[in-house]
């Protein structure tokens, strides 16, 4: 019925059989999951580019319900979801690429961070500014979810992209990385100088800037006065 919208209103028939499944997600009854659960991944994440955006909302609170209740099955196909979740959040209708926006969140807070990764940090060198923007942003929420240990040895994979997304054309790409640079720099304090060596004079300062005012903000030092 997803897939066909069966006999009658397609659409009707679609949102009948999506409220199902949102309804067997909530149950959780592992007889049902075990045996259907990748063919009901695969027929949720081709309705998402149904041409109905209330059938695209409701294939989106599915994907909400089973996050949270079929996790296990959920972390081991998270990179096809976050790639499908990506390209939703760019819809043309607000409630769509806003309910895409929460179920990102969901993964990129309670599921593996470096598998999020694998799929967010080749996608930095995108030429499509509004991806740019959106993966930056994940890639912020991710380094806050590692140690410092963790973070120091991811750096050298994204951040050259980083860096030449800093000379966008695109404010608020620009703006972007402002701001990851800035969390990633009081994560890690003075050890991160040295990988800055790569900004201009002005990025630089900009970075610092930003860096000492909301470390500032949050714990009422600057990241000088922390590290000493």
């Amino acid at each position: 019925m997803v897939c066909s919208g069966g006999d009658g209103s397609p659409v009707s028939s679609k949102r009948t059989a999506l409220q199902q499944l949102v309804d067997a997600s909530i149950s959780n009854d592992h007889s049902i999951w075990t045996k259907y659960f990748n063919q009901i991944l695969t027929v949720v994440l081709e309705v998402l580019d149904d041409s109905d955006s209330s059938v695209k909302e409701l294939a989106l609170s599915l994907i909400v319900e089973m996050l949270k209740n079929q996790k296990g099955d959920m972390e081991n196909s998270v990179e096809i979801v976050i790639e499908k979740l990506l390209h939703v959040t760019k819809d043309i209708i607000p409630k769509v690429s806003n309910e895409a926006e929460h179920c990102l969140t969901i993964v990129l807070s309670q599921y593996d961070p470096f598998r999020c990764l694998s799929v967010i940090v080749p996608l930095l060198v995108t030429e499509d500014e509004k991806t740019l923007v959106i993966c930056i942003n994940c890639l912020t929420k991710l380094v806050g979810r590692l140690s410092q240990e963790e973070l120091m040895a991811q750096l050298p994979s994204f951040l050259p992209a980083l860096f030449e997304a800093f000379g966008n054309q695109s404010a608020d790409v620009r703006k972007t990385v402002v701001f990851c640079l800035v969390d990633i720099y009081i994560m890690l304090g003075k050890a991160f100088l040295p990988y800055l060596q790569g900004l201009n004079s002005t990025q630089l300062k900009l970075v610092t800037i930003y860096a000492n005012r909301i470390s500032q903000a949050r714990t009422g030092k600057t990241i000088d006065t922390v590290q000493d």
